[in-house]
């Protein structure tokens, strides 16, 4: 979806296909998938990390920089909370939020043993009261019920940094000059939704962050930003462990969608997709990591890496459509057929 008026972030995100992420949340917890996108209700997710959170001030920086607003609150506090102060502060956001507590006293104890301080509460309750750190638990208390993240200026500063580095790094800086400079040969396209593929007969949407398609090389390309705390690390610590793979594997199939449904391109080559891993403290270079075929082929049918296994989007997608026809989602739909009997290593 390119051309006409493209749908704004909120408004992709309430289509009722499913995405990379939903298939991850499936995958990892059926559980929360169920309740999130079965039920309606509204799920808590994990607190984001401090990479996430710049990864997506510089994705808006970096793309779609007049929209800053509509996604993020500027704090009055110079810095966040840092340590077990910032455990201290989420931590009784939580328990705040949670109304399990009738007395605000109680929330701050409950906060005091998550943080895992060593001081003593009455010493950490002094430390906190007047500070900068119970103005930034006020001011995410009322702004995240808005929808808003809460970042400081010292992240917003460190956000253009990274985006500084990518615009003139020398491994990078090409893709993102085609942002800033017209080329009659390459139309380049930030925060596309593809709506209504299918994988396997399951209805899908994915948003793409960077889309490029070159009429020169008769080709399409999609690149997807990521900020993470370790830029060579990232094929263990995020592809694997935040299972991207997924991800990777409908962008491609997403654009290949898109190639076949627009005429003007049916003799475009679908090029396999890429991440741009970004350092979330603008240390290390970015790096450009790309697929290839085995990839996108591993991602579909799984794989094993150092011992363990990885489901691949063939099979949760068979799971997900079964759990759904049968609306079973206590069991998996391997252990069901064998009647609750299951080996220790299967």
């Amino acid at each position: 979806m390119i051309q006409g008026k493209k749908r704004t972030e909120a408004e992709y995100r309430k289509l009722p296909e499913d995405s990379s992420s939903s298939l991850k949340e499936f995958a990892q917890n059926r559980k929360k998938y169920y309740k999130r996108y079965i039920l309606g209700e509204k799920v808590e997710d994990e607190e984001d990390t401090k990479a996430t959170i710049i990864g997506r001030v510089v994705e808006t920086l970096l793309l779609e920089k007049d929209k800053f607003d509509e996604k993020f609150h500027l704090s009055t506090v110079l810095n966040a909370p840092t340590g077990n102060m910032a455990l201290f502060v989420e931590a009784l956001y939580k328990h705040n939020k949670s109304g399990l507590f009738k007395e605000f006293e109680d929330c701050l104890k409950e906060a005091y043993k998550d943080s895992g301080y060593k001081l003593p509460f009455e010493t950490i309750l002094k430390k906190f009261n007047g500070s900068d750190a119970e103005i930034y638990f006020k001011e995410i208390t009322e702004i995240r019920s808005k929808g808003l993240t809460v970042v400081t200026l010292q992240d917003v500063q460190n956000a253009e940094k990274i985006v500084e580095e990518l615009k003139n790094n020398e491994f990078t800086r090409e893709i993102f000059e085609l942002l800033e400079n017209s080329n009659p040969d390459i139309e380049i396209h930030v925060q596309v939704p593809i709506e209504n593929y299918e994988i396997d007969e399951l209805p899908l949407k994915s948003l793409f962050d960077i889309f490029i398609i070159n009429h020169k090389t008769k080709s399409i390309k999609v690149y997807d930003l990521k900020c993470v705390w370790s830029v060579e690390g990232f094929t263990y610590d995020y592809y694997l462990y935040r299972l991207a793979y997924i991800q990777a594997y409908l962008y491609y199939n997403a654009a290949l969608d898109f190639k076949s449904k627009n005429e003007k391109y049916q003799y475009y080559h679908v090029d396999f997709p890429s991440f741009i891993v970004c350092d979330s403290i603008n240390y290390f270079s970015p790096l450009i990591y790309e697929l290839s075929s085995d990839d996108i082929q591993d991602a579909y049918v799984g794989f094993e890496r150092n011992g363990r296994k990885y489901k691949g989007v063939k099979e949760i997608i068979e799971e997900l459509k079964w759990a759904k026809e049968y609306n079973i989602w206590n069991i998996s739909k391997k252990n069901y057929e064998k009647q609750g009997k299951t080996s220790l290593w299967s």
